[in-house]
C-alpha cells in the first residue's frame, strides 16, 4: 500500500494500481494544498527521509518518493539507470518533488551508504526550491558531496563509497592496435583508431579485430 502523507498530518491510503485514480481524487479534494506520496518499505530509509526533511525544512512541499525504481520511472515517465543510488527530479506539470532511493544499488555493508544516499537527493531539493538549478560537477567531489558531508557527518569517502559498483560486461570483440599492438575490447563491432598512437582518428593505426568470443 501506498500512503498518502498530508500537509496537515492526515493519511490517505491506496493501492498501487490504483494510484492514478487516487491522484486525481485527491487533486480534487485537496486543492492546492501540498501532499506526500509515500512509497518506502524500510525502516532505515523512513528514518533517515523523516529526519533530513525536518533538517532541512522541507515540510510542506508536494513530494513523491520511493524505494522502488520503477515506481520511479512511471512517475517520470522514462527510464532511468540501473545503477543510480538515488534521483531526485521536479515535475513543473503536476509541480511535485520525485525522489527515487534505489535501495538495491545502495551497499549496505557500509553503515552511512543509505543516510549519505537520503541526505543527497534532499539536498538536491532543497538547492532547487532554493534556486540553485546546478547539477553535479563530479559525483562525490563537488559541492553537494562537501554539503552532505557537513548535514551528516559522513567523510568524503563514505559519499563515494555509498553505491555497489556496476557489474561490467566484458567486451565481446577484441582489437588490437596495427602499430603498438595496444588490445581493445569492444562490446560491438565498429571502427576505431588507436588512441595511444594518435589523438584524433588516423586510418594509419585503425584497429584490427583479432578474436570474437564464442567463437
Amino acid at each position: 500500500m501506498l500512503a498518502l502523507h498530508l500537509a496537515h498530518g492526515g493519511r490517505l491510503r491506496f493501492d498501487p494500481g490504483e494510484a492514478a485514480q487516487a491522484t486525481f481524487a485527491c487533486r480534487l479534494t485537496l486543492a492546492e494544498e501540498p501532499f506526500v506520496v509515500w512509497d518506502v518499505h524500510d525502516a532505515e530509509t523512513d528514518a533517515h527521509l523523516q529526519r533530513y526533511l525536518s533538517d532541512l525544512d522541507l515540510g510542506g512541499h508536494t513530494l513523491w518518493v520511493t524505494t522502488e525504481r520503477r515506481t520511479f520511472e512511471q512517475w517520470l515517465g522514462r527510464k532511468v539507470r540501473a545503477a543510480i543510488g538515488g534521483a531526485y527530479t521536479f515535475d513543473p506539470r503536476m509541480d511535485r518533488h520525485l525522489i527515487l532511493i534505489n535501495l538495491a544499488r545502495i551497499d549496505r555493508t557500509r553503515p552511512r551508504s543509505v543516510e549519505v544516499v537520503v541526505a543527497e537527493e534532499l539536498v538536491h531539493m532543497r538547492d532547487r526550491l532554493d534556486g540553485d538549478l546546478r547539477r553535479h560537477a563530479k559525483h562525490g567531489y563537488d559541492r553537494v558531496a562537501h554539503r552532505v558531508a557537513a548535514l551528516t557527518g559522513a567523510s568524503l569517502e563514505e559519499i563515494r563509497s555509498a553505491t555497489v559498483e556496476p557489474k561490467r560486461r566484458p567486451g565481446k570483440y577484441l582489437y588490437a592496435c596495427p602499430g603498438c599492438g595496444n588490445r581493445v575490447p569492444r562490446r560491438v563491432r565498429g571502427t576505431w583508431s588507436c588512441a595511444r598512437c594518435a589523438p584524433r582518428f588516423d586510418p594509419r593505426f585503425v584497429l584490427q579485430l583479432v578474436s570474437v568470443a564464442g567463437e
